[in-house]
């Protein structure tokens, strides 16, 4: 197979401009930002007491047993989490910051870094500073983001904010006046962006179509996806070095994936609109099969039609293939769209106004799911998100019990590996399915609708890769303008 050959003018840019004609001063953009991270810390610490069965029954225990044991906890697997995101508890702990403040502070760096790089992405777009700071403002403040790390203490938020490097880095590699040895560079960084991600989160992979598209396009030379594979056996060396069996860390992920057997478990995917009860495991087969023509096909007729790749079409590819492929595959989870979240955000940047529909509807579908998962015993009867006394966002103490498989008895010190209810895995407070096929799994009238919000969004969002292949190289009208040099803040 020929790749098409990549021409590069022999220019580099400034590493320092001079700040634009008219533009805002330093000291003033920085203010902004700073207020922005104030009131984004002032809403969040408004949840931080707030303890969920996923914290009570996991977070909280692997915290514990790293406390007790220390580095010699990897000796087992107590945990159905990957490494690189226990080997931060593990610094919680050796610094004695509390449990449940701890592991949410994590998260919320991250959402500052999520915003970092939603700021840095827009900037590769446009000289307006406005417009960055909005990029930066709407990110840490999205609901579905406060939500997850604030009021949940989930991990979302970091190989999320991976993936946006990941995409930055990207591109960064297209721009216009980038010389070859830059572009060698934004390429290996950006797949070192997306082995972290991966190591954090196997979620990650619903992105990673892009790099494909992009290597065969001739627009990532292959040599940069070895850093994919590096960077995550690194981030795996320190559990090695603490004495974990080499089968556990080989195994994470495949004890993960095979563990749950519902067609949906909270998603906002197909799944809810299927009313189908007994044995659906030929549906389930069916989903990853068309998600994988779909990707297939794209992939094929890009290599035929040979469509320009902008960084446009970068993102609205990255963000189709974060929104398509969990919305058609079985056993996903109520957070798996947390990166098309965040992705769509940065892409309304960078299409028509008209192209916001597709974060409304997607931080829609986000706000139900949320609203189903964290009411009832997810929000420990405390009247949902908001917690007690703050005005309800869920159920109160007469919500619903959590179905079975939540993991609330696991005992002190353990977890069930890779197993259902595990907040690493599909099964979350909504359980697993039968053992031996997949069963409906559907939920309630909201989630139908989140569902449907959602499908919306991926038909946009087929339309919005079609406009940006379309436009080809053409720059997009009014404000978005490429004239400025993306490092100044």
């Amino acid at each position: 197979m020929t790749s098409a050959t990549l021409t590069i003018p022999d220019r580099v840019p400034n590493d320092d401009p001079p700040t634009p004609t008219g533009a805002s001063p330093r000291w003033l953009r920085w203010s902004v930002l700073g207020a922005i991270i104030v009131v984004a810390l002032v809403i969040r610490w408004q949840f931080l007491d707030n303890e969920t069965l996923d914290y009570r029954a996991f977070l909280s225990r692997w915290y514990g047993v790293l406390d007790t044991q220390g580095t010699e906890a990897f000796t087992e697997r107590f945990a159905d989490y990957n490494y690189p995101y226990l080997y931060l508890i593990w610094i919680l702990t050796a610094l004695n910051i509390p449990a449940l403040v701890g592991i949410k502070a994590i998260s919320i760096i991250f959402d500052v870094v999520l915003a970092f790089f939603a700021y840095r992405i827009v900037a590769l777009r446009t000289e307006r500073f406005s417009l960055r700071a909005l990029a930066f403002g709407v990110m840490i403040l999205l609901p579905s983001v406060i939500a997850n790390s604030a009021y949940w203490g989930q991990a979302d938020a970091i190989y999320s904010a991976f993936v946006l490097g990941g995409v930055y880095f990207l591109l960064r590699a297209r721009s216009e006046d980038i010389e070859r040895s830059a572009y060698l560079w934004n390429s290996v960084w950006a797949c070192a962006f997306f082995g972290l991600a991966l190591s954090f989160k196997l979620q990650a992979v619903f992105v990673m179509p892009v790099l494909l598209w992009l290597l065969l396009r001739g627009k990532l030379p292959w040599q940069s996806l070895v850093a994919i594979p590096v960077v995550f056996a690194l981030m795996e060396v320190p559990a090695l070095l603490a004495g974990a069996p080499l089968h556990d860390v080989l195994t994470v992920y495949l004890d993960q994936t095979g563990s749950y057997k519902k067609l949906t478990l909270g998603a906002a995917n197909l799944y809810q609109l299927v009313p189908i009860d007994g044995d659906a495991t030929w549906l389930a087969h069916a989903g990853i099969a068309v998600a994988g023509a779909i990707v297939v096909a794209f992939l094929a007729w890009s290599v035929w039609r040979k469509p320009p790749v902008t960084q446009a079409s970068i993102l609205a590819v990255a963000t189709a293939s974060a929104v398509i492929v969990p919305f058609l595959l079985p056993a996903m989870h109520d957070r798996y769209f947390y990166a098309a979240e965040v992705l769509s955000v940065v892409l309304a940047f960078y299409l028509p106004l008209r192209f916001v529909i597709i974060p409304v509807l997607i931080q829609l579908a986000a706000i139900g799911v949320y609203h189903s998962s964290l009411s009832g015993d997810q929000g420990m009867g405390g009247g949902g998100f908001g917690g007690a006394g703050r005005g309800g966002f869920g159920g109160g103490a007469d919500a619903p019990a959590a179905p079975t498989g939540t993991g609330g008895g696991v005992p002190t010190g353990a977890a069930r590996p890779g197993g259902p209810g595990g907040p690493g895995g599909p099964g979350g407070a909504h359980g697993g399915g039968g053992a031996d096929g997949y069963t409906s799994g559907r939920g309630d009238g909201t989630l139908a609708m989140c569902a449907t919000a959602m499908g919306l969004s991926a038909l946009t969002l087929v339309y919005a890769v079609a406009h940006t292949l379309r436009r080809g190289a053409h720059p997009l009208p009014g404000i978005l303008r490429q004239d400025r040099h993306p490092n100044a803040i």
